[in-house]
């Protein structure tokens, strides 16, 4: 995305829906290269594939330059159309919504950077259990930017539930590779090196709540209820309480 020509605000009740939906669409293709990166890093690591971790690595540029072509167009929209309610909340979410995408794909990143030369253990159950992490965490993200994308505050709201069988996962994953990691030997490299992996792939899951957050507050104007208690200090109008 270009910065465009000098910003200039819009007159009152000029049609700007279709600035603000080609922005959506930006931030729908970030986030397919940031699930990708996280898919074939998953793959790189499991398979120990030095090429295709080579290739997600690669991608890192790709993904710093949607970041900040997404600051940029999402502040210069700010700026000429001068928003309020909710495509001010649109804008607002999608620079959220962008940083946790960039989060997802630096994720991916750094999944690719953990492979070992190690040998890999005999039971490799907890291997199939980070695929099942990854095909899920990936699951959410998507239905995450679709919500987004599609105005759908209800779907946004399913990821919710989703993030608890990511972390059911993620336990069990935790479960086996702390047993074999106390077993001792050669595999205890490429065993540590994926127990810090499924920490990864249970962010990447994370993030994708928050993407669902983001989503919902631009649509409704909703919070997550759970986050109340934490917002006790601050008025109706949420302003800090001194």
């Amino acid at each position: 995305m270009s910065e465009g020509p000098a910003m200039t605000a819009r007159a009152p009740g000029e049609d700007h829906r279709l600035e603000i939906e080609a922005l959506k669409r930006h931030v729908s293709e970030m986030s397919e290269l940031a699930v990708r990166m996280v898919a074939d890093g998953t793959r790189a690591l499991i398979d120990n594939d030095a090429a295709l971790a080579a290739t997600v690595v690669s991608h890192d540029s790709m993904l710093d330059k949607f970041d900040i072509d997404t600051e940029t167009e999402t502040m210069h929209l700010i700026a000429i159309i001068q928003p309020e309610g909710s495509d001010l909340r649109t804008l607002g979410a999608a620079l959220k919504i962008a940083t946790c995408v960039d989060r997802i794909g630096r994720l991916g990143y750094d999944i690719a950077r953990n492979l070992s030369t190690g040998p890999a253990p005999r039971d490799s159950t907890h291997q199939d259990l980070l695929r099942e992490m990854d095909k899920h965490g990936r699951a959410m993200v998507v239905l995450a930017i679709h919500a987004f994308l599609t105005n759908d505050a209800a779907e946004a709201k399913e990821v919710f539930g989703m993030d608890d069988d990511v972390d059911a996962l993620y336990l069990e994953v935790q479960k086996r590779l702390i047993a074999l990691l106390q077993l001792g030997g050669l595999t205890v490299e490429r065993l540590a090196h994926e127990i810090l992996v499924a920490r990864h792939l249970e962010r990447v899951a994370d993030n994708a709540c928050k993407i669902a957050e983001k989503a919902i507050y631009a649509i409704t104007g909703e919070r997550r209820t759970e986050y109340f208690p934490a917002l006790a200090h601050r008025t109706p109008a949420g302003r800090i309480v001194p």
